[in-house]
């Protein structure tokens, strides 16, 4: 995680100052995938790049350029970026990205003739634009390895960042973040926690504080105690906790 976030604060530092980024001989990069496990945060990775460096943020997803009609989504995707061109500098950032950069098929299906085109105009659109336009596209995943070739050459999409489950220190931070209104017992120990923790999202470490707060307060008590983390971990059934 570590790693990420300084690469995003150089990235950052390249939106805010392009023309210090020029003269330094830096290409800003024109796409960059996020690809990951769903629950750990990838949309909110791109909304703080865009905050940190205050500049837009245009969300979409990729159903959103999904149809029946011949030529809609290709038209859908001109429109976009017509649209984070009007708003540069801006982030313009692509959920569920492999529904519509799914390597191409060329088996004559309607359906597969839309989505080449598809893919077609997003090639067109991001070889239509130079670093300067101040435009970075950012598309989500949980399947890089289906994402079409020519999409992610250098270029296009060529910088890609795995968004992963949580390591314990991150655990540690998320778990303090998400109990900070919510006071946790003394006898719990916070480190040892975490490490039951391993291997679950960012959001499903936030279901389980929620609902051990949900436990305590139904149990009329002021601070969670670890029964009410064994118990979340059985209703929500996303992990199982004995003892710590």
């Amino acid at each position: 995680m570590k790693d990420i976030k300084d690469d995003m604060t150089l990235l950052v530092d390249i939106l805010k100052h392009p023309e210090q980024a020029k003269e330094k001989g830096i290409r800003q990069p024109k796409g960059i995938i996020l690809e990951g496990p769903p629950g750990n945060g990838k949309t909110l990775f791109a909304k703080a790049l865009s905050g940190e460096a205050n500049i837009n943020f245009i969300p979409s997803k990729g159903a959103d350029f999904q149809s029946a009609v011949m030529s809609v989504g290709p038209n859908k995707i001109k429109a976009l970026f017509k649209k984070a061109r009007k708003h540069k500098p801006c982030i313009l950032f692509i959920d569920e990205f492999d529904s519509i950069g799914e390597r191409r098929n060329y088996t004559g299906t309607g359906i597969d003739k839309e989505n080449n085109r598809i893919i077609t105009a997003m090639l067109n659109e991001m070889d239509g634009f130079e670093s300067e336009d101040g435009v970075l596209v950012i598309g989500a995943t949980n399947s890089y390895a289906s994402l079409d070739g020519a999409l992610v050459r250098p270029g296009r999409f060529d910088l890609k960042y795995n968004i992963g489950n949580p390591d314990k220190e991150t655990i540690v931070e998320l778990i303090n973040m998400y109990t900070k209104n919510k006071k946790i017992s003394d006898k719990i120990n916070i480190d040892s926690l975490a490490k039951c923790f391993h291997g679950i999202s960012c959001s499903a470490v936030e279901t389980m504080c929620n609902e051990a707060a949900f436990e305590a307060n139904r149990h009329g008590r002021d601070e969670i105690e670890l029964e009410d983390f064994i118990t979340a971990g059985k209703k929500t059934n996303i992990i199982k906790i004995n003892k710590i």
